[in-house]
């Protein structure tokens, strides 16, 4: 083949061509094998990504599975599902289905965490190539009870999950401040301690959830104040240079209990909600950052009526078009101006939801360390990841 056509030429061709393809292609002949699954091919084949899919996750409480699925979503107008295909999911969780912590460039990570074991391993998977990497066992392992959060996020090629380690203390029901902090990096395949940070937020038990957004893992955290209340407000953790800052909200959304808002991404903008849960008068008002990191820039947007089906919101399209989950269990697009909701046909308990851009990419197609590994086989790799 490369009598006929110049290498450059067939770097261009391939790197136009969808990963299940490119997997094929792997077993062409050793060379086409050696580009594919190069770091510089993975690199540049997911900077040319350009779709509009979003990756879907439901619990189905009748045959008690995990489903994921891709959305092939409509462009341009009301939220419309074009197309969607189911994509195999090889773990099984013990309590029903796992934590999605995040997902960015293909790659999603799961816990296996709520209200469970905490000794459950963390897991990177990349559904397009079928491979996962089994996180090695975190360093950080207290014997006093305590709880711990996880971030995932990506900068300079190296996709990372932090992890805060809150100690309770022996006195109260309240936390250890700061808490420990440690750093898992996928091109090390290893754990590292990040030590002397000064971190004066909490994170809530359990309910946590992250965004990520221009290189900075965000969680909704409080406050203890001098008067007994707290005071609710954003913990970031930039990837890149593993820095922690505080991220202030309005008046009206920091006096607000932890247990009322939730982080998410508007478009391209950083998004809280906050849920009004009184019987009669359930709400949810979505606010959003219009400038990144100008406190003065949140805006609240629209309000949005939980009395008529609606459970809780899910995600936002493009356009601040809201994914509801309804209380008959199924998912829903929902419209701020006509205050209507849309049923999609995506059946699944109401907290099992999860929606999130996605884009296809050959990552984890290469093994720890740099050696190739064929995405169907099996490789354990002691002292270090598991790839699978």
């Amino acid at each position: 083949m490369a009598d006929y056509f110049p290498t450059e030429l067939l770097i261009e061709i391939l790197l136009r061509l969808p990963v299940k393809s490119l997997i094929r292609f792997t077993a062409v002949c050793k060379s086409w094998h050696a580009l594919i699954t190069s770091p510089s091919f993975i690199s540049s084949h997911l900077s040319n990504t350009r779709n509009h899919t979003l990756l879907a996750r439901r619990y189905d409480k009748h045959d008690k599975r995990e489903r994921y699925s891709l959305l092939e979503v409509a462009e341009g107008g009301p939220f419309a599902v074009k197309s969607s295909s189911e994509l195999g999911f090889p773990f099984k969780s013990q309590i029903g289905y796992f934590r999605i912590v995040g997902s960015c460039d293909g790659l999603v990570c799961l816990s296996d965490d709520f209200f469970a074991n905490p000794s459950q391993p963390v897991i990177l998977w990349n559904p397009s190539v079928r491979n996962h990497v089994i996180l090695p066992k975190p360093t950080i392992n207290p014997t006093a009870p305590h709880i711990f959060v996880l971030g995932f996020g990506v900068a300079a090629h190296d996709y990372k999950v932090v992890r805060l380690v809150y100690c309770r203390k022996l006195d109260d029901f309240g936390f250890i401040l700061p808490p420990q902090i440690e750093v898992f990096s996928l091109k090390t395949g290893r754990w590292r301690r990040v030590r002397r940070v000064d971190v004066r937020l909490q994170v809530l038990e359990f309910m946590w959830c992250q965004t990520f957004l221009n290189g900075v893992v965000h969680w909704i955290a409080y406050e203890s104040t001098n008067d007994d209340s707290t005071r609710s407000s954003i913990l970031a953790f930039r990837v890149g240079d593993e820095v922690f800052d505080e991220m202030k909200l309005p008046t009206e959304l920091a006096r607000e209990p932890v247990t009322n808002l939730c982080i998410s991404l508007i478009g391209e903008s950083l998004g809280v909600l906050k849920y009004y849960r009184e019987a009669g008068n359930e709400s949810c008002d979505v606010w959003m950052m219009k400038e990144y990191g100008a406190e003065e820039s949140w805006t609240k947007l629209y309000r949005i009526d939980l009395f008529n089906g609606i459970e809780k919101v899910v995600a936002f399209w493009k356009n601040g078009e809201a994914l509801v989950a309804l209380q008959g269990l199924e998912l829903a697009a929902y419209n701020q101006e006509t205050k209507q909701t849309k049923e999609l046909g995506i059946y699944g308990t109401t907290r099992s939801f999860y929606v999130d851009n996605y884009v296809e990419s050959l990552l984890l197609m290469r093994g720890h360390g740099g050696a190739n590994v064929d995405p169907f086989e099996d490789l354990s790799l002691e002292d270090g990841c598991c790839i699978v």
